[in-house]
């Protein structure tokens, strides 16, 4: 699994974005890992449709209780996700919650891809001929059968 991500930050009012794609690699995929998603430490400010927030609203006024996102890797069908996150306004400009969400992410990930791995492959065949017990009950007709078939033969070809 490859985890890219950026943050950017228009000038003014705008909050913050956070970018991110998650791409499968092709034994990743050829495993069929399934989705993981997992509730993140990024918070979601209120109003997280909104591109903007001004000055003592939301998570610039007092009283803020973030929510949190989810964040999940793609399934091993759609290979690829791309997601934006709008974040809240911090003054500092520092989201180290995001690495370590990613680090979450990937460690959970990581999980149900050595489980899919060790679920390895195999072969079964089999193969069963008639069994002895019905053998021996047809074999004095079969035998006469193929016998007399084969005097039949011999007489054809000595005429």
């Amino acid at each position: 699994m490859i985890l890219e991500w950026k943050i950017t930050k228009k000038a003014g009012h705008l909050r913050p974005k956070l970018h991110y794609l998650v791409r499968l690699e092709d034994f990743e995929r050829d495993l069929a890992v399934p989705m993981v998603r997992i509730t993140s430490t990024i918070p979601k400010p209120p109003e997280h449709w909104q591109g903007h927030v001004w000055p003592g609203t939301n998570e610039l006024g007092s009283g803020y209780v973030p929510e949190y996102y989810d964040i999940f890797t793609p399934s091993h069908k759609t290979r690829e996700l791309q997601e934006v996150l709008i974040l809240p306004m911090q003054t500092d400009r520092q989201y180290p919650e995001v690495e370590e969400s990613f680090l979450n992410l990937r460690r959970a990930y990581e999980e149900v891809l050595v489980a899919a791995y060790e679920n390895s492959s195999y072969e079964q065949s089999g193969r069963l001929d008639m069994s002895l017990e019905t053998k021996k009950i047809i074999a004095p007709r079969t035998a006469a059968a193929r016998f007399l078939e084969a005097l039949s033969v011999t007489k054809k070809s000595a005429a």
